[in-house]
């Protein structure tokens, strides 16, 4: 594939705000491989790891209290996963392919990547626990805290690998508040963008 067909897109997003069912929407409609967290299956399948046992360490910060590092090796779990997932979302930009990638800092680690577009999702607070409630099954107390702590966790993620302006609008070139487009009309928003970003750079991503 040619650099000229090639197209990366990168998806942040608030916990909550419908970020991965756009992102798995948005593949479909664009006819795009979304790289999400199955991708600790992959990985874990090729390194002999326990796929359930890394999902416990999936964009969780370096915790700086019990971690360290001598001659350049970390005793981290936490920085081990981040790096090979790092690599492995750097070996699939080297293939030449088009992908969208959720999540995991790759907005930052692919940053230096060309036809790359950075999108964050939001969505205001009260439906994003609507969402979480009715996602988990949870009280709206709890949808909230959780909403807090999930939050909190991917900031401190971004945070400790590199990444200090996650949610931030001078990380990304399109920020999509989806509690009043709702799904498909998030979806439609970010095509629409895309189809426009595509056309203005001179990418053809069709055969």
């Amino acid at each position: 594939m040619s650099e000229n067909k090639q197209l990366i897109i990168t998806i942040g997003r608030q916990f909550g705000s419908m970020g991965h069912k756009i992102a798995h929407q948005l593949g479909k409609e664009l006819d795009l491989p979304v790289v999400d967290k199955d991708l600790l299956f992959l990985m874990a399948e090729n390194h002999g790891f326990d796929g359930d046992f890394l999902k416990n360490y999936d964009e969780k910060p370096v915790n700086r209290w019990t971690s360290g590092e001598a001659r350049g090796m970390s005793n981290s779990i936490e920085k081990v996963l981040a790096d090979m997932i790092f690599k492995y979302q750097s070996d699939l930009v080297a293939t030449g392919g088009s992908f969208i990638f959720v999540g995991r800092c790759a907005e930052w680690n692919l940053r230096g990547c060309g036809n790359h577009i950075r999108i964050f999702i939001t969505a205001d607070d009260d439906a994003r626990i609507a969402h979480i409630a009715e996602l988990r099954e949870l009280s709206k107390k709890d949808a909230e805290a959780l909403m807090h702590k999930m939050d909190k966790r991917r900031k401190n993620y971004n945070h400790s690998h590199g990444n200090k302006h996650w949610g931030e609008t001078e990380n990304y070139d399109l920020i999509v508040n989806t509690s009043d487009l709702g799904l498909e009309g998030s979806v439609e928003v970010i095509k629409n963008y895309v189809n426009v970003w595509k056309k203005k750079n001179s990418i053809d991503t069709d055969d």
